[in-house]
């Protein structure tokens, strides 16, 4: 090959840029607060420094729930499922989050870090929160348990494993 002519890498560059667009994209940082005004404000960018109370949520880009199987899409309208975390929770909310995933299982997850996400959880439910915790519609399940979480998943209707 001739130093002058463009060889087969030459396209390379431009390959590479297409892969990376094509990755999927990474879970981004919302957040939420009260203005001076008393306005609720959502904003990908931090609130102002004189707002000292605000919400910060890691939110997945919307994929779609087309790709999911129809069994998954049926019965997460039915039965949403929301994982509640903890700052401290370690392996237990990890396990969870990982057992969720690899059944295919769309998910929120709140995370209890203040005072008032502690004082949301009781009055929502009733009771002190433990993390990690499973809400699958309106039934729910404290601590880490495959077996309990599994059970839960399976009686509202999600398929056992990906597809």
């Amino acid at each position: 090959m001739s130093p002058n002519r463009p060889g087969r890498l030459a396209g390379l560059p431009l390959l590479l840029v297409l892969l990376t667009a094509a990755l999927p994209v990474a879970a981004q940082t919302a957040y939420r607060w009260v203005d001076k005004d008393g306005h609720v404000q959502y904003s990908d960018q931090p609130p102002p420094q004189e707002v000292k109370k605000f919400e910060e949520r890691k939110v997945q880009p919307n994929s779609g729930n087309a790709q999911l199987p129809f069994a998954t899409r049926k019965a997460a309208e039915t039965f949403p499922v929301t994982l509640y975390s903890g700052r401290d929770c370690g392996k237990p909310c990890d396990n969870g989050r990982a057992l969720l995933e690899k059944r295919g299982i769309p998910f929120s997850e709140t995370k209890l870090e203040t005072g008032d996400d502690v004082a949301a959880f009781k009055t929502r439910f009733g009771k002190d929160p433990v993390v990690p915790s499973l809400i699958v519609g309106r039934e729910m399940e404290t601590g880490f348990a495959a077996t309990a979480w599994n059970g839960l998943l399976d009686k509202a209707g999600y398929p056992a494993a990906k597809r």
